[in-house]
């Protein structure tokens, strides 16, 4: 640990010459002084008088150096000798050298003594591009570090600087993925608004550079703030109001501007350009508390604390709070929009399903007109015909429709139903034509679970797209795979064909049912063979697990 030793009974005087000694003091203009910030060194030459009290317990074979930040040149005397020069003061922009910002200046030890300690410091600045309200920032005598000071003071907020890179780059894939929803992206310009602020803030302990490139810095700062402000306000308002989100961002924008003329200096300035958008931020968050949107109350709660903030220590917020806060809030609206992000997905997976289903349906209801016509026409036959046979037919009519109403609403029936199924539309089909269809599926294992209909759709398909003479057999086998099974149905050859079996809407609905309950694990393929008609259908055995 150190203490700094401040610099004390500050007086402000002015100059009577050009040389560089002590001489040039103007005794009869020094005033007494309280804070740095009430000297204004622009367009003129000033010194500044003061005395640093080094104890007695300093131990003496320490480095020791006067600390000095300032946006001016300066000459440093201690204890009546120059030990230092900061660029070159002069009286005008061409007479003077810009210094740097920040510089620390050795004190040699002959010069150092128990007590007070007079310090005497000429400034003078003439190379700024814009006046400033405190050109004179510190003066404080301390022992020499490794490091830079400024660098220790801004370590620990660096250190969430990974983790703001990294929400950047996760929501920005998040966005590029699908760019429809823009939550990602100002999530995104966030993040990297917040670092590039946190690295050009913290630029000041990295780098030594001349004093009039810090108000360039300071410029970028409260460019950078503005960006984070504005990102915050299109993220809240496109969450909470998203009808009057670009209203919201505009109406951020142009209360941040009316700010700038009542904040005073660059970081009342750029408190400003935070604090109005956060204002129009919290109203965006109320407006959806009061919509009952997810997510609205802790997002205004942690909106609340960031304002509060600003509000509490305007003098250090920026300095101390702001990068922590930044993060803080970062990470409530981070789980927000995870959770938006979420319940997205869980809503389009349900709009699809629910789309995937009504598809089936329409799929299944353009089929059964058909088949059903064709039917009541034959049945009209038999029942002038052969009373007898029509009612064998309404029979096993009934008895398929009964299995059809049991098993339609279901997402997984055993193969033993569907077999079932089948075989009453083959009956139907048989009496139908006055030829006899029969299924062979000897050896399948009856207890595996399918989509209701598939094979019923293969069956009715062959009937749809050809005609049968003579009768014929339909054969259904199974084969084991290492994870799934295979079931192949052989249709036979059409004695009168149609178009392909494998066209049109009923194979398009034997594969919305097998992507509906297996999803990608389940494949369909189709085509002709020396026996007849072959439809592959592959799909997991084990039910799957309700999402």
């Amino acid at each position: 640990m150190h203490s700094q030793s401040p610099l004390t009974d500050r007086q402000v005087c002015g100059s009577l010459g050009q040389y560089d000694n002590l001489s040039d003091i103007n005794d009869a203009t020094c005033r007494p002084v309280g804070g740095l910030d009430e000297i204004d060194t622009q367009n003129r030459v000033l010194w500044l008088r003061g005395q640093v009290d080094i104890r007695a317990d300093y131990p003496r074979d320490t480095p020791f150096a006067l600390y000095t930040g300032a946006l001016a040149a300066r000459d440093i005397w201690w204890n009546g000798e120059r030990i230092g020069q900061i660029g070159r003061v002069g009286a005008s922009s061409d007479a003077e050298t810009a210094g740097d910002l920040d510089a620390v200046t050795w004190i040699p030890p002959h010069l150092l003594r128990t007590g007070d300690n007079a310090v005497d410091i000429r400034y003078s600045t003439f190379k700024l591009p814009l006046p400033v309200n405190a050109p004179l920032h510190y003066a404080y005598a301390d022992r020499i570090f490794g490091g830079r000071n400024l660098l220790i003071a801004y370590g620990p907020v660096l250190a969430v600087t990974s983790a703001l890179v990294a929400a950047a780059i996760f929501f920005g894939c998040s966005f590029f993925s699908d760019r429809r929803v823009l939550g990602p992206l100002f999530i995104a310009l966030m993040c990297l608004f917040a670092v590039a602020q946190l690295w050009l803030e913290s630029l000041r302990g990295f780098l030594s550079f001349p004093y009039p490139i810090q108000v360039w810095r300071l410029m970028g700062i409260a460019i950078l703030a503005f960006g984070f402000a504005l990102s915050m306000t299109a993220y809240v308002a496109g969450r909470f109001v998203p009808k009057r989100w670009l209203l919201h961002v505009m109406l951020a924008a142009l209360s941040g501007v009316v700010m700038l003329p009542i904040m005073p200096g660059f970081d009342g300035m750029t408190l400003g350009l935070i604090l109005a958008p956060s204002f129009v931020s919290f109203a965006a968050a109320g407006q959806g508390i009061a919509a009952r949107r997810q997510g609205a109350i802790i997002t205004a709660l942690a909106l609340a604390v960031f304002i509060a903030l600003q509000l509490i220590g305007p003098k250090t917020f920026l300095d101390q709070n702001f990068y922590l806060s930044i993060s803080v809030l970062a990470l409530v609206l981070f789980i927000d929009q995870a959770l938006d992000l979420r319940r997205a997905r869980v809503t389009a997976a349900e709009v699809s399903q629910k789309a995937a289903a009504l598809e089936l349906e329409l799929l299944r209801r353009r089929i059964a007109p058909h088949f059903l016509m064709n039917t009541l026409n034959a049945l009209t036959e038999w029942v002038e015909s052969d009373p007898k046979t029509g009612v064998k037919m309404i029979e096993a009519l009934a008895d398929e429709f009964r299995l059809l109403s049991q098993v339609a609403d279901r997402n997984l029936i055993p193969l033993a139903d569907e077999l079932a199924l089948c075989r009453r539309h083959l009956d139907v089909m048989s009496y139908r034509t006055d030829r006899a269809f029969t299924l062979d599926a000897a050896g399948v294992d009856e207890t595996l679970e399918v989509p209701p209909g598939v094979l019923h759709t293969l069956v009715e398909n062959a009937f749809t797209h050809g005609r049968f003479v003579d009768g014929a057999s339909f054969r259904l086998i199974q084969e084991s795979m290492p994870h799934g099974v295979r079931l192949i149905l052989t249709a036979p050859l059409a004695d009168s064909p149609g178009c392909k079996p494998n066209g049109g809407r009923g194979l398009a609905y034997v594969r919305g049912r097998l992507d509906a309950a297996f999803g990608a694990d389940a494949n369909t393929e189709s085509g002709p063979t020396p026996e007849g008609w072959r439809t592959i259908l592959t799909f997991p055995r084990a039910r799957p697990k309700p999402a």
